[in-house]
């Protein structure tokens, strides 16, 4: 019989507590570590653990990084740079990073930031606002799109 965690829990009782938290959402190995961490689960069991649960296919780098980039992308209509910078921040590889970037195409994405662009010039009164074209550009960056396509995109709708 293995010896109780730290805080006295059974690493059975931990297993399926973890493999709950990574089955009904995608999680990176760095969310799980945490979490196991919270649980005052052994430091020196943590790899082990990690290791289980990659085998068990309850843990997928490749896997999260598409499918939390689609996401991003596709429901809350972040750009690359801000789906990049969150993926940093779960501790992800640059490879995984690049391979879940990889998943938005770049018809769509230009097709979203253009939406988004026109959505918010509808927005702003032109008239009222001297630095209507800061606002947008502010806009759009701070859902994370590139400065460049930024003013390319909004060359077009000018015209």
């Amino acid at each position: 019989m293995e010896k109780k965690t730290a805080n006295g829990e059974d690493p059975e009782l931990i297993l399926k507590k973890i493999r709950h938290y990574c089955s009904y959402q995608e999680r990176s190995i760095a969310e799980a570590e945490r979490k196991l961490e919270q649980w005052h689960y052994q430091k020196s069991r943590i790899p082990s653990m990690i290791n289980r649960l990659q085998q068990e296919g309850y843990l997928d780098e490749e896997r999260f990084a598409r499918v939390f980039a689609g996401g991003k992308f596709r429901i809350n209509k972040w750009g690359k740079r801000k789906i990049e910078y969150a993926m940093r921040l779960r501790g992800l590889p640059e490879l995984m990073i690049q391979q879940g970037l990889a998943e938005i195409g770049d018809r769509e994405y230009r097709k979203i930031l253009k939406e988004l662009i026109a959505r918010k010039m509808k927005e702003i009164n032109p008239e009222k606002n001297l630095n209507f074209r800061e606002k947008i550009i502010n806009f759009a960056l701070g859902k994370g799109y590139e400065i460049n396509l930024i003013l390319e995109v909004l060359k077009e709708l000018k015209s």
